[in-house]
């Protein structure tokens, strides 16, 4: 699988990790399944982390979660990735990730080293649940 993402989608979700620095970053990726091994990305949409302890998780309030699914439904697209930040720690999806993931998507995360995006990537999940593979970010041709 691959994903396709603009520069400017690419800016946003960098610079959304970078503004909630100490704390972990949450959004979604809208857009097409172009084949069965591409996706392409429409626009990135930040969403609030609810949660208390920002720094090591975050959770996407479920109203949130449905209102952008609804908005991407009316547009005839899907939520195609969930972006987070892994704030001073590498971009390698946690156990925790891995439990908490659906099979399907794309999971694009961050790592922010002393408030500096360090680097990032994107996972999808194994339909058996029991790891993550690498997925190839492929950046759309904007001429």
């Amino acid at each position: 699988m691959s994903i396709e993402i603009s520069r400017l989608i690419e800016a946003q979700f960098l610079a959304h990790a970078k503004t909630c620095y100490p704390h972990e970053c949450c959004g979604f990726i809208t857009g097409s399944q172009a084949d069965t091994a591409l996706s392409k990305a429409s626009y990135y949409l930040p969403c609030h982390n609810t949660l208390t302890e920002k720094k090591r998780r975050f959770l996407i309030d479920p109203l949130q979660y449905q209102s952008a699914e609804d908005r991407a439904d009316e547009e005839g697209l899907a939520i195609i990735s969930i972006v987070h930040s892994h704030p001073d720690h590498s971009h390698e999806p946690s156990e925790f990730d891995r439990s908490h993931a659906w099979p399907g998507l794309s999971y694009i995360i961050i790592s922010i080293l002393k408030g500096q995006v360090n680097s990032y990537r994107s996972w999808q999940l194994r339909e058996d649940h029991s790891q993550f593979d690498g997925e190839d970010i492929l950046m759309e041709d904007e001429s």
